[in-house]
C-alpha cells in the first residue's frame, strides 16, 4: 500500500459525467463528493475534458480536489483494447483537443453502425435516441441504456437474457470488443494513448486490469501479465490496482496480484469506482456500496510520480 500522506480521508479517481456515459452534471458529481466526505476526485471522461472546467470551479468552492483527467480508449485489434487513464493532462494542450475531436467523430460514425447492427438483431433503437441522450462523447452504456429500457425490447431481452438485463449485461454480450454487434473505430494504438497523455504532462495509467488482463474461468482468476509490461515499454506509468470485480473475495484477490506487478515494475497504483450512475457497471462513487476505499495517499503518491516526470 502506498505511504501514507498528511491528508487524511478517501478519494476516487475514475468517475465520469455527461460528457461521456456518466449520469450526472459535473457540478452534481462534486455535490456528491462532498455528500460523501471525500477530499478528491477525477473526472476521466472518455475522450472528452470539457468536465473539468466546470468541476474545477464547483471543486474550489465546496473544498474538493479534482485532478484534470481523461479516459482514451487504445484499440490492440479487433479483439482486444485498453484504457488509458491520463492524470494531472494539460486539458488545453492543442494537440490532445485536436486528436479528441477526432475520436469523438469516430464515436459517432461507429455507433451508427452498431444500430444498425442492433437492428438487425431485432432490437429497437434509432440513433437519434442515442445523439438526444449522450450529452458529449458518445459511448456503449448509451446505447445499451436505451436497449434495455425500451419497452419495445422486453419480451426479446426476457427470452434471451432470461429477464431484462442490465446495461453491463448487455453490453458484454451485444457491444463489448468481439462481441455480436460490436463495430470498429478508429482509435489511438496503447503507444499512441500513453504518448498523447505524455505530451499532455500527464500521468498514463492502465485502467481496471482486474478486467481486461483477467479472466475467470471456473473458480479462478487467470490473469494476464505480459501486456502490463509490453505497455510498461511503451511508457505506461502506473496501474488501477484499487478497483473492483464482482464480489469482496475476488477484489481482493485481484487488489493483492496488481499491488505485487506495480511494485515489481515500479509502477504507481491509482484506484477508482469507475463511477457512472447511468446505466453502468461501475461502483457507487468513492465505492459507497462496496467495502473498498481509497485513501488520500495514493492520490500524493500520483502527485508526486508528476514532480518526476515534469
Amino acid at each position: 500500500m502506498a505511504q501514507k500522506s498528511q491528508k487524511k480521508g478517501f478519494i476516487d479517481l475514475h468517475t465520469h459525467t455527461i460528457y461521456s456515459d456518466g449520469g450526472l452534471t459535473p457540478n452534481g458529481l462534486i455535490v456528491k463528493a462532498k455528500e460523501l466526505g471525500l477530499i478528491a476526485v477525477a473526472i476521466a471522461d472518455h475522450d472528452n475534458v470539457a468536465a473539468t472546467e466546470v468541476a474545477l470551479i464547483k471543486g474550489a468552492e465546496l473544498g474538493i480536489e479534482v485532478v484534470p483527467s481523461i479516459e482514451l480508449t487504445a484499440y490492440v485489434d479487433e479483439d482486444m483494447d485498453f484504457h488509458i487513464l491520463g492524470y494531472f493532462i494539460n486539458r488545453r494542450d492543442r494537440a490532445l483537443r485536436e486528436r479528441l475531436e477526432f475520436y469523438q467523430k469516430e464515436r459517432e460514425e461507429k455507433s451508427k453502425k452498431v444500430v444498425q447492427n442492433l437492428n438487425k438483431f431485432g432490437f429497437k433503437i434509432d440513433f437519434q435516441e442515442v445523439k438526444k441522450l449522450a450529452k458529449g462523447t458518445i459511448a456503449q452504456p448509451h446505447l445499451a441504456y436505451i436497449v434495455v429500457n425500451k419497452a419495445d425490447n422486453s419480451e426479446k431481452l426476457i427470452k434471451e437474457f432470461g429477464e431484462v438485463p442490465s446495461t453491463g449485461e448487455f453490453i458484454r454480450e451485444y457491444l463489448a470488443t468481439g462481441a455480436k454487434a460490436y463495430e470498429p473505430r478508429t482509435a489511438a494504438s496503447p503507444d499512441e494513448a500513453i504518448e498523447l497523455i505524455h505530451q499532455a504532462g500527464g500521468v498514463a495509467v492502465l485502467a481496471h486490469p482486474c478486467w481486461n488482463l483477467t479472466k475467470k474461468v471456473g473458480d479462478k482468476l487467470v490473469f494476464d501479465d505480459g501486456w502490463i509490461e509490453k505497455l510498461v515499454k511503451m511508457g505506461l506509468d502506473g496501474i488501477e490496482v484499487y478497483a473492483h470485480r464482482e464480489n469482496k473475495e475476488d477484489t481482493q484477490k485481484c487488489i493483492e496480484h496488481f499491488e505485487k506487478i506495480a511494485d515489481k515494475l515500479k509502477l504507481v497504483k491509482t484506484g477508482g469506482s469507475d463511477f457512472h450512475g447511468f446505466g453502468s457497471a461501475g461502483k457507487e462513487l468513492g465505492f459507497g456500496d462496496f467495502y473498498l476505499k481509497i485513501p488520500a495517499s495514493v492520490l500524493e503518491d500520483l502527485r508526486a510520480r508528476v514532480k518526476v516526470e515534469a
